[in-house]
C-alpha cells in the first residue's frame, strides 16, 4: 500500500484516504456515482438529550462507576435533539444514494435508538432492502439497571443502491460466505464476541466494531478492487479490513484523536502484509 496519512479532503484522483472532517461536507464534494459501497455505523444518537436525563442509579452505584469504570456513552458527534438527528441522518444518506454507484451496496449499522428510522429513510427513497443483519455480542455488557432486557443486539441493514424495481445484480459472494461459515449457509443471525483487547491496542473508541463483523461484511458484499467509503469510521475498523482484504478504502471522521487511532491501525495492519 502506498504511504497514508490524514487529509483534510478528498483527493481529484481517488486512492486509500483517511479524511479528518465533516462526513456531509466531504460527501458532497464527491462526485455523483463514483464509490462501490458504503458500510458504515453512523452515531445512534444514545447520548441525545430529547427525553434524556441523568441516570441516577448509575450515579449513586459506586461499584459500576469505581470498581468496574463503567461510563455511559456520551460524546459531542453523538448529541442530537430527535429532530436534529432525523435530519442529519437523511441528509448523510442523501448524499450517500447520490455517490454510491446505481446498485452498489449500502450497509448500515444501528441499535434500538436508530434502526428503525435509518430503515425508514432508506424505504422513504425507495432504497432496495436485502437483508437485516442481527449481530448477537454473547459477551454484550450487563443491563445493570435491571429494568429492561438486557440489549446484547446490534443491527446490521443491508440496502442496495437503487429502487425496488431497477435493483439488480448487486454484489453478493455467496460461497465464499459459506466457505468462512464453515460449509454451511450464512445466516442474518451473526453469534460473534463483542470487539476483544487486542484489536484496542492503539487506543480506544466507545463504539469501535469488531474486525470479524466487518470481514464478514467486506468478503460478503464487494469485490478485490472495489472502493468502499465509511463516512463515520471513528477507530477505522473498516479501512484496516477493506485494506487487508485487497479492497479500496476512504475514511472519514470528525474527531483528529479517532482520525490519528485509524491512522495507527491502518499502518500497523499494512505492515503485517507487505
Amino acid at each position: 500500500m502506498k504511504s497514508i496519512s490524514i487529509k483534510s479532503k478528498i483527493s481529484t484522483t481517488l486512492e486509500n484516504s483517511l479524511i479528518c472532517g465533516d462526513a456531509l461536507e466531504i460527501l458532497k464534494s464527491l462526485p455523483d456515482h463514483c464509490i462501490d459501497h458504503c458500510i458504515t455505523d453512523p452515531p445512534y444518537n444514545i447520548s441525545g438529550y430529547d427525553n434524556k436525563k441523568k441516570i441516577g442509579w448509575l450515579e449513586s452505584n459506586k461499584h459500576w462507576t469505581d470498581s468496574k469504570n463503567f461510563s455511559k456513552i456520551d460524546a459531542n458527534w453523538d448529541k442530537f435533539s430527535n429532530d436534529d438527528y432525523v435530519d442529519f441522518t437523511r441528509a448523510w444518506i442523501t448524499e450517500i444514494i447520490r455517490v454510491i454507484k446505481p446498485n452498489g451496496n449500502i450497509i448500515i449499522f444501528g441499535s434500538y435508538h436508530n434502526i428503525y428510522r435509518i430503515g425508514s429513510i432508506l424505504q422513504d427513497f425507495d432504497r432496495k432492502l436485502i437483508n437485516s443483519i442481527t449481530w448477537y455480542k454473547r459477551n454484550a455488557f450487563p443491563n445493570i439497571t435491571q429494568r429492561m432486557l438486557c440489549e446484547s443486539t446490534e443491527h446490521i441493514i443491508w440496502a442496495v443502491n437503487e429502487t425496488q424495481k431497477k435493483a439488480k445484480n448487486w454484489t453478493f459472494n455467496y460461497k465464499e460466505l459459506k466457505a468462512i461459515n464453515g460449509g454451511t449457509q450464512m445466516r442474518n443471525m451473526w453469534d460473534l464476541t463483542s470487539t476483544p483487547a487486542s484489536e484496542k491496542k492503539h487506543g480506544k473508541h466507545p463504539s469501535q466494531k469488531p474486525v470479524s463483523v466487518i470481514s464478514r461484511l467486506v468478503t460478503g458484499m464487494t469485490k478485490k478492487g472495489d472502493f468502499i467509503i465509511d463516512p463515520f469510521m471513528g477507530s477505522g475498523t473498516l479501512p484496516v479490513v477493506a485494506n487487508s482484504l485487497g479492497r479500496n478504502f476512504i475514511g472519514i471522521d470528525n474527531d483528529k484523536k479517532f482520525c490519528e487511532l485509524a491512522l495507527k491501525r491502518v499502518i500497523s495492519e499494512s505492515s503485517k502484509l507487505f
